[in-house]
């Protein structure tokens, strides 16, 4: 009798994980395909947990609704703000891009022509401005502007999208524990509790993570920014901005951004050493920010091992583009916390956690 309900167990534990698997192969399909719904939404949650500090400070002289109010638009100012000077930036940088070529052309003629000379052959500035039109296209260029400026209907729909949610939200999260209590109901007094902790939790873990990024995006992209312009190199403004949106981006994000200002500035250097001492500013602003300063102020907020981070960045860029590799580390402790809710989920929390050397020889 005990070796029949052993087996029966051991059959119902087997249909249920199977049962979880498919759910979860359902979950993720309808996040890839119904990503213009979900990426607003996973954007205006992280915002909303973010600015509470700010609902919270005109709780103080405001009902919750105006409160709510004035921090969306106070929030949407600000990114529409940042927006403006980085499109203009964009703009400035595609229409200025035959005088760019020429900067160009000027500054690679002589060290062609020294390489030339020694092949005993020659090599025209108007062949070398032909070959680099061919590698960077002008017709491509105008483009690719052209379709970035047709997706700004799209994109304003998603934007309308992410404020509707993130209003939504901010009043929803301010009062969480209401949420959560009238979502269990009345008799579910020990549920209620252990799902308010756990969305504090998540809610606390999160906002930690998210004010650090911002704050060494922000000095990354100062950084890079002002570097660019002690150095010369045209459009600072425009690498500065891009260096806090990429620096979002867990470890390959703060590397991308010093890309542009490293490539203009080592073809418009005069020696080798002005090149050498611009490599040196910008990659000691990416490892003092993204390997000492995050660190030290991230602690063990998210507990999540660099590993997964990697894995978890590949997979949400799969599944969300860009924007899943920006939300990729809140996303991933999200699924960490569901999964230590999950009886049988053991071995995948204990596979991302980060764990130190002493807790591994425990």
């Amino acid at each position: 009798m005990k070796e029949q309900t052993d087996d029966m167990a051991r059959s119902l534990r087997v249909i249920k994980n199977i049962l979880v698997v498919f759910l979860a192969i359902v979950i993720l399909y309808l996040l890839k395909m119904l990503s213009n719904l979900f990426v607003p939404l996973a954007f205006a949650l992280f915002f909303a947990i973010l600015l509470q500090p700010l609902v919270s400070l005109f709780k103080r002289k405001f009902s919750l609704n105006v409160s709510v109010v004035l921090t969306t638009i106070f929030s949407v100012i600000a990114f529409l703000l940042i927006g403006f000077l980085f499109y203009n930036a964009v703009s400035a940088f595609v229409s200025n891009r035959d005088d760019i070529l020429a900067g160009v052309t000027a500054e690679l003629k002589p060290m062609i022509d020294r390489v030339t000379s020694l092949m005993g052959s020659e090599l025209k500035e108007d062949e070398l401005k032909e070959y680099l039109s061919r590698v960077v296209p002008t017709d491509q260029v105008l483009s690719l502007s052209g379709s970035f400026l047709n997706t700004l209907s799209g994109f304003a729909t998603e934007l309308l999208m992410t404020i509707l949610y993130f209003a939504g939200l901010l009043g929803a999260i301010a009062q969480y524990e209401k949420v959560i209590n009238y979502i269990m109901g009345k008799n579910g007094a020990g549920e209620e509790s252990s799902a308010s902790d756990t969305f504090r939790r998540v809610k606390d873990s999160i906002s930690i993570y998210i004010k650090v990024k911002t704050v060494v995006s922000l000095m990354t992209g100062l950084g890079i920014g002002l570097i660019s312009w002690a150095f010369g190199i045209q459009y600072a403004l425009l690498w500065g901005i891009l260096g806090f949106v990429l620096n979002y981006i867990p470890y390959v994000g703060s590397l991308i951004a010093i890309v542009p200002p490293l490539i203009i500035g080592g073809l418009t250097a005069t020696s080798i050493s002005e090149v050498f001492f611009l490599f040196l500013a910008l990659e000691g602003v990416q490892i003092v920010m993204g390997s000492i300063v995050e660190p030290k102020m991230t602690g063990d907020s998210l507990s999540i091992n660099t590993v997964t981070i990697l894995f978890s960045l590949v997979f949400w860029a799969f599944m969300w583009g860009t924007a899943g590799m920006l939300l990729s580390v809140p996303l991933t402790f999200l699924i960490k916390v569901i999964l230590e809710h999950v009886s049988d989920a053991g071995f995948l929390v204990r596979l991302m956690e980060k764990k130190s050397g002493e807790q591994f020889r425990d």
